[in-house]
């Protein structure tokens, strides 16, 4: 069991640069310690991408977290009068988009608007003006002593679920359901259920203290813009992968941790020391509790190569055309 969670009233650079590890994190070691270690210590500055920057926009605008403008239709950047107003907006922390994204910003936000609260539909926009939005959420993992962050995008008042906006190019559930894999929304539910229910009793006026659910609101980017919501509940089979998975991750980090304080590779914070060993150990592994090993990054030893199914199917397909 982890240490009750503190709330932190803090925005959004000085959430990113707290030690503390998030489910991105845990996401990222699964799949390789390796590029953990190299991101945790610096490694490469990355650049948000364009969708990634939408996204922003979007969950401020649905939100109300911040202030989304843009250009009028048909102006452009290229005389001096309209860069400055860029600059200026971006000083004000204004998030700048482009008259297209704000057009389709308000068709988005439109769609949520007119089913809220009607023909039987829950009150979707006023979960969000009377909920929590984007707050802050800190613990210590009992078990291994590492501390924790997560960021909910909102947690309304008296439900027994949080709330995750998502943009993308289809809302179908085949698609939605393929993304959450990809990307482990999976493992990101788990771990924000967990940050709520270590927060104070009665804090967020939610209706449980333990989240049952997240829900996945889904907006398209293009066309009709449509959406629908999803869920992942604490008793679906993919939220006890999550919660095995988040278990081997954090296992896997303070182990890794351990190994680097032992070859002096010490640093006050855990996770760090865990990186440096990864690194300087050229990705050795530990054994984990139950027995099965670790790699600290892929197995440099030769290996024939597996042919997935589709591969065969495709191969099969050709043959003699």
């Amino acid at each position: 069991m982890s240490q009750r969670a503190r709330t932190l009233d803090i925005d959004d650079p000085e959430y990113f640069a707290l030690p503390s590890l998030d489910q991105s994190q845990l996401k990222q070691f699964l799949k390789n310690p390796a590029d953990w270690a190299f991101a945790r210590l610096g490694g490469e500055e990355s650049q948000p991408t364009d969708a990634m920057r939408f996204g922003t926009a979007f969950h401020a605008f649905l939100m109300g977290t911040g202030n989304v403008v843009s250009l009028d239709e048909g102006e452009t950047y290229k005389s001096a009068r309209n860069r400055q107003w860029r600059t200026e907006q971006e000083a004000a922390g204004n998030i700048v988009v482009s008259y297209s994204d704000l057009t389709l910003l308000k068709r988005m936000r439109s769609n949520i608007e007119k089913i809220s609260g009607r023909d039987g539909y829950p009150d979707y926009m006023g979960m969000i003006q009377e909920g929590t939005c984007e707050q802050a959420i800190e613990w210590t993992d009992a078990a291994t002593g590492l501390t924790l962050k997560a960021k909910p995008d909102l947690i309304p008042a008296g439900t027994d679920f949080l709330v995750d906006l998502k943009t993308a190019a289809a809302a179908d559930e085949d698609s939605f359901s393929r993304s959450a894999f990809d990307h482990g929304y999976h493992i990101q539910a788990e771990f924000y259920r967990q940050a709520v229910a270590l927060c104070p009793d009665g804090m967020f006026n939610r209706g449980t203290r333990v989240p049952k659910s997240v829900q996945f609101w889904v907006f398209e980017k293009t066309g009709a813009c449509d959406w629908q919501p999803f869920t992942i509940s604490a008793e679906s089979p993919i939220a006890e992968f999550a919660r095995t998975s988040i278990r081997q991750a954090l296992t896997g980090i303070s182990l890794m941790a351990s190994l680097g304080a032992e070859a002096g590779y010490g640093d006050k914070d855990s996770a760090d020391t865990a990186a440096k060993w990864i690194l300087a150990s050229g990705y050795g592994s530990v054994e984990m509790p139950d027995g099965s090993v670790l790699a600290a990054g892929y197995d440099k030893r030769p290996k024939e190569l597996g042919v997935p199914d589709w591969a065969l199917r495709k191969a099969m397909l050709t043959v003699g055309a």
